[in-house]
């Protein structure tokens, strides 16, 4: 339940209320009065409803046996959104963070691929790496013919 001094922002839909921004005793001293002037006979018994003491009543709940004696009074309630959870970029250390050694040894399944992992000459065969068969001298050019220099890709 909110507290009469706390302040409602509401944008559209507002009803009783020509300004966005309002105290809840504002709203409800605008609701009361629409309710007297509605009334024939509006009498300081029916304040009851609007003030902090209430309303005198009795009521008949779900789970009790038989009516109970009280107090009724019209306050607003505040249900508060959903939290959304939190981007997965902020929850998740960035990878540049990791020290270079784990970062270089974790394998992630979903990271794009360049074409010169997808293509390295130790991709084309199923044996194990042997650097006795590879030329550090063997270019990009010698080894993509169709790629041209300064092509992007």
């Amino acid at each position: 339940m909110l507290n009469d001094d706390e302040v409602l922002y509401v944008r559209a839909g507002r009803v009783l209320m020509p300004n966005a921004t309002f105290k809840v005793s504002e709203f409800l001293d605008a609701l009361a009065q629409v309710v007297s002037d509605q009334e024939a006979e509006w009498s300081e018994d029916q304040e009851g409803w609007f003030t902090e003491r209430g309303q005198r009543c009795e009521v008949l709940r779900f789970g009790t046996q038989g009516w109970q004696r009280g107090r009724v009074r019209l306050r607003l309630e505040f249900c508060p959104a959903e939290e959304r959870p939190k981007l997965l970029q902020e929850s998740v250390p960035r990878r540049e963070s990791l020290p270079p050694r784990e970062s270089a040894s974790r394998e992630d399944p979903y990271r794009r691929q360049s074409r010169e992992d997808i293509y390295r000459r130790d991709n084309y065969s199923n044996a194990p790496y042997d650097s006795r068969n590879y030329d550090s001298r063997t270019s990009r050019e010698d080894i993509y013919p169709e790629i041209l220099p300064g092509d992007d890709y």
